[in-house]
């Protein structure tokens, strides 16, 4: 009778050899679907909050914080002008100046570039360069400040409003670019320890698809874990808005026309009745006036008139009396105080700096209370 064949030792241990490889593979091509490199960017070192003050920390994990705590925003936006851009010295020096002002937050505007008549965007470009702003964020959290990142997109010809795309096929082209654009952003705002993140400004038209909005706000919680707004154009675009309730607060670019009394009686009631819609906090994520005649009724108006130093500074007191004690207003950043330094007593643009506006606002950041 002959004997059944039998397996030799080399060739099971070459068998075993091979289950033990194909068990690493699946191991490692879970971990390559779990840390993928963008997940990973989410691991990056965060900021901690100690006594109100950004500190350099390490994240944990790269799920989103679950502590996304409000906090009060004695802020402008500190956008950046020729010459001293992003990353200049002089843009370092200048925003120390703004501590004696008592302000406590400031927003780093970025642009991108858009058009009409095209759904690509670029960025990354120009005067905000990423170096640019995690210079100016280590220095804002060196000196106590808060930093709100806020990407925004230059469109030429038109503003943020203007986009729109009437196909279904253009619209997701151009939120796909978008996601691109605002994945750039979150992750930069992760590894400059942002405080608060804004997914967007003005975007009157496109912000109609709130399923879209939903999907690119999920994205950027995984790869930036700190609180969230979205900057809505005054007047339409806020009351009707349908994600607010995925982000942190209600963001308001405030450039709501306001009588020749100055009553913000219609401005206070228009403000607070979507804030009961969605009990959310409010912040101005851009308020201002230009220092002309008539900057009440057309605040968003820059052209050239007649100089009103004195108007401007009275709108911001009538600003800050309406909102600020309000218990579910978080605060402001006023439009704008440039890196350069610009502004004076023969300037008529929305810039507060060197003017009696300015003193408005160190007399409210300082002594007003809501630390």
């Amino acid at each position: 009778m002959s004997r059944e064949p039998t397996e030799s030792t080399a060739t099971k241990m070459n068998k075993g050899r091979v289950a033990l490889l194909l068990v690493l593979i699946g191991v490692f091509l879970l971990i390559a679907g779990r840390y993928s490199p963008w997940r990973a960017a989410a691991r990056l070192p965060l900021a901690v909050k100690t006594n109100g003050v950004a500190e350099r920390g390490t994240a944990e994990t790269s799920e989103p914080s679950t502590d996304r705590k409000t906090f009060f925003q004695k802020g402008v936006s500190f956008t950046a002008e020729y010459p001293e851009v992003y990353g200049s010295k002089g843009a370092d020096e200048h925003l120390l100046e703004l501590r004696k002002f008592g302000v406590n937050a400031v927003a780093l505007v970025p642009y991108g570039f858009a058009s009409e008549r095209s759904e690509r965007i670029r960025f990354n470009l120009g005067w905000e360069k990423d170096s640019g702003v995690e210079r100016l964020a280590d220095v804002a959290h060196q000196a106590g400040m808060r930093v709100l990142l806020k990407p925004q997109l230059f469109v030429k010809g038109g503003y943020p409003g203007s986009l729109e795309y009437s196909s279904a096929k253009e619209r997701r082209e151009w939120f796909q670019q978008y996601r691109l654009f605002l994945e750039h952003y979150a992750m930069l705002a992760t590894r400059i320890h942002a405080d608060l993140f804004c997914v967007g400004v003005e975007l009157e038209k496109l912000s109609n698809y709130p399923g879209e909005w939903q999907n690119l706000i999920a994205g950027v919680r995984e790869l930036y874990p700190g609180p969230l707004v979205y900057a809505a154009n005054f007047g339409d675009e806020v009351e009707r808005i349908e994600f607010w309730d995925a982000l942190d607060y209600i963001g308001i670019d405030e450039y709501y026309s306001l009588p020749d009394s100055l009553s913000t009686d219609d401005l206070q009631a228009k403000v607070e009745a979507v804030q009961k819609r969605f009990q959310k906090p409010v912040i101005f994520t851009e308020v201002g006036f230009p220092s002309m005649e008539a900057a009440n009724r057309d605040p968003w108006d820059g052209r050239p008139r007649k100089l009103s130093l004195e108007l401007q500074a009275r709108c911001y007191e009538q600003i800050f009396r309406a909102f600020y004690d309000k218990p579910w207003f978080k605060g402001m950043y006023w439009w704008k105080v440039g890196t350069n330094g610009y502004g004076g007593s023969t300037d008529g643009s929305h810039t507060p700096w060197g003017k009696p506006a300015m003193d408005v606002l160190r007399e409210w950041y300082l002594n007003g209370g809501r630390k």
